[in-house]
């Protein structure tokens, strides 16, 4: 795509000296369009910055492991060997498709579009994570402990949002709806009390999938 755009603007700078990069009519048709000026503007500095963002894709994929295994136990990729039960927290970032996970020594970035089936990769590490985390959440709210989920806050009486406590029984519903911003591909989770939505974007929810569970099995029992 970077290509095309330099590509197009530079026959479109060359038409008055003669030289056709594409058919003349094409390029006067193109110039006097509604985007002729902003093409012939700002097509090379934008080709320029996709192409450098496809390269920044290839180094990743040229610089990553080969390998990665993913079992009951954790993950293993390359130099990296990570526990489920190491896992602090779990983040999906859909913009860049990563799932980010928090751990005792660090962060690791697993970039699902690096491997075959990302989907069946991204359920089977989230619900492997899911599972550990899920254990110590219920014993947590058990013993009266406020735990947090970025802006929201989970406690034995129900959750806080915005300060507010919403009790369990004000709770119709929590699910996730993808989303799409301008072309941006995002996920949201949507809160439903007493009949009002409140939308919250999954990558500022940590653990939002643990979350998720968690009221799913509450609000179900």
């Amino acid at each position: 795509m970077g290509l095309v755009l330099i590509y197009v603007v530079l026959a479109m700078l060359l038409t008055p000296a003669s030289i056709h990069l594409l058919p003349r009519e094409m390029v006067v048709g193109m110039l006097r369009s509604t985007y002729g000026f902003p093409t012939l503007l700002l097509g090379i500095p934008c080709g320029i910055y996709l192409m450098a963002w496809r390269a920044s894709d290839f180094f990743v994929w040229w610089w990553s492991p080969r390998s990665l295994v993913v079992d009951d136990r954790g993950l293993r990729s390359g130099s990296t060997s990570l526990a489920w039960g190491q896992v602090r927290s779990i983040v999906r970032r859909h913009q860049e498709d990563q799932l980010v996970l928090r751990h005792d020594r660090g962060t690791y970035r697993l970039r699902l579009y690096l491997w075959s089936d990302p989907d069946e990769l991204e359920a089977l590490v989230t619900d492997s994570v899911v599972a550990e985390l899920l254990e110590e959440v219920h014993h947590q709210v058990s013993q009266g402990e406020a735990v947090p989920f970025g802006p929201l806050t989970l406690g034995d009486e129900g959750l806080t949002y915005k300060r507010r406590l919403i009790h369990w029984d004000d709770i119709d519903s929590i699910r996730f709806q993808d989303e799409s911003d301008t072309g941006a591909e995002t996920r949201e989770l949507i809160l439903t009390v007493n009949g009002r939505r409140h939308k919250l974007d999954e990558a500022k929810v940590v653990n939002a999938p643990v979350l998720l569970a968690y009221l799913s099995a509450r609000l179900a029992g």
